[in-house]
């Protein structure tokens, strides 16, 4: 099984919210407030909510939500949101789809914008 979250990630363990300190070896890692190596197949992502994300600076827009800052747009359905950004005078570039907090963070990662998140 490929390694699924990275350093900083934020993931449920147990029904809690914890943050990815390292990882350890083939999918185990160090989560924060965790004394012991836990498992990857113990993990989850944290789902994204409109909560989440108008903390973190998204703004609703009739059932979707706008950055701002980073010029990204998320168009929700099902469980999971489409993730485009706009460019050259309405352009649309589809970027992926995000279903929780950890796969917004892989994109700002890779984007080269800040990945930091509040929950």
């Amino acid at each position: 099984m490929a390694q699924k979250y990275i350093v900083d990630d934020i993931i449920m363990y147990k029904n809690r919210i914890h943050t990815i300190i390292e990882t350890l070896g083939r999918n185990n890692y160090e989560l924060s407030y965790v004394r012991h190596p836990v498992n990857q197949a113990e993990l989850s992502g944290v789902p994204l909510t409109p909560e989440i994300l108008e903390k973190n600076g998204w703004k609703n827009d009739k059932g979707d939500y706008i950055n701002d800052s980073y010029h990204l747009h998320l168009c929700g359905k099902y469980d999971e949101y489409s993730v485009y950004r706009v460019v050259n005078d309405n352009n649309v570039v589809w970027l992926t789809c995000v279903r929780n907090v950890s796969d917004l963070q892989h994109l700002f990662f890779g984007l080269g914008l800040n990945s930091e998140m509040e929950v």
